[in-house]
């Protein structure tokens, strides 16, 4: 793994933020597909008065389908992408207006199932996306996906 790769998505609109670091593989050493691709991970937020760090595990093909998805939205700014976590832990949804402002809606349990939970929802613009899928590039390439995804 090349350390120089900063390995982090963040969404920002002024003082809102909602980011999602990957920290390491949970099985580097895994034989199965499902287990290569499940990484560990620290959500970061502060949306209004609330702020907090947790952690959680994410599928490396969490970052693909959400990355593919905004490619779709900068393309077309009437469409939306979802980043979906394992067991809805993390669920960020992104829609477009199709003239370029992006609603964004998070929903965050910081323990899977029976954890505390922030729904939040903040505005950003069409421009931030291009870095965003950088961001998410990155991810990807130091945390490939194993398997097919359909």
């Amino acid at each position: 793994m090349n350390d120089s790769v900063n390995t982090y998505f963040e969404i920002k609109a002024k003082s809102d933020l909602i980011r999602i670091d990957v920290i390491k593989p949970n099985f580097p050493k895994a034989e199965l597909d499902w287990d290569k691709n499940s990484l560990h991970c620290l959500v970061s937020t502060k949306i209004g008065a609330f702020s907090g760090t947790f952690k959680a595990d994410m599928m490396s093909t969490d970052f693909e389908i959400f990355k593919k998805e905004l490619e779709i939205v900068y393309d077309n700014l009437d469409h939306s992408a979802t980043f979906e976590g394992i067991e809805s832990q993390v669920t960020i949804r992104i829609e477009g207006d199709g003239i370029g402002h992006l609603n964004t809606r998070c929903w965050l349990m910081d323990k899977v199932g029976t954890g505390n939970e922030l729904k939040c929802e903040f505005n950003f613009d069409q421009t931030a996306l291009p870095k965003l899928i950088e961001q998410l590039d990155n991810i990807i390439s130091q945390y490939k996906v194993y398997g097919k995804m359909n």
